[in-house]
């Protein structure tokens, strides 16, 4: 299997590493820039875009693979900063509780940079920096994976295992692209919950996972 984007190596080759972030198919930048939001170069509408469709990228391929998810949204913070004021937009998935198979995991948390990774080639904004970047975008995702596959499982996650879900995730998302886009524009408009999105594109959004309540003994819960 190789990548599809271009100038990137096929994944019989090591990934390059950006600090202990994790591990990137496109090496940084040769001069890092003063922040990531210049280092994109996007205006505001494209870089809401892309968050927007990186949040629906992981909630899609949620819904495909029968993860539930509480509500998507994205916020939006100014920050003045030593190179100028800039507007941080950052997105979430929440209410989502892994206890699924190691594939699953990896999918779901790696559809967001797969998503990512789309729009860019479709909105003709693909550049070195911004595949960069984008990748970057998904080291708490990468964090989040470590986590969920340590918990279930008891072992560590290799860096590599992750990030070559990538390419899983933008195959079970082809077929899916109209649905990607359906909830990235419900994002942008506002949170949303995660069975308005599943439903406004023909998708299911799976129940939450039921953790079982502590038995009640002599009139309280067990310590």
């Amino acid at each position: 299997m190789t990548s599809i984007l271009p100038g990137t190596p096929t994944f019989g080759q090591p990934p390059y590493f950006w600090g202990e972030l994790g591990p990137f198919f496109n090496p940084p930048p040769q001069q890092l820039p003063c922040c990531g939001v210049h280092g994109e170069n996007l205006d505001l509408r494209d870089r809401t875009a892309v968050v927007a469709v990186h949040e629906a990228g992981h909630a899609v391929a949620a819904f495909l693979l029968g993860v539930h998810v509480a509500e998507i949204s994205l916020t939006f913070t100014e920050e003045d900063r030593p190179c100028g004021k800039t507007t941080k937009v950052e997105g979430a998935n929440t209410g989502i509780v892994f206890e699924h198979t190691k594939r699953t995991v990896l999918t779901v948390l790696a559809a967001g940079v797969a998503a990512n990774f789309w729009v860019l080639r479709e909105g003709g904004l693909v550049t070195p920096e911004r595949l960069f970047f984008a990748e970057l975008g998904g080291s708490a995702d990468w964090a989040w994976a470590q986590r969920a596959v340590r918990d279930n499982t008891g072992v560590e996650l290799n860096p590599w295992d992750y990030w070559r879900h990538w390419a899983i995730a933008d195959e079970l998302l082809g077929d899916h692209r109209v649905a990607v886009a359906q909830v990235a524009e419900m994002v942008i408009a506002g949170p949303v919950s995660g069975d308005e999105a599943a439903a406004a594109c023909g998708l299911v959004n799976a129940p939450p996972i039921k953790r079982p309540t502590p038995a009640v003994q002599g009139g309280k819960a067990p310590e």
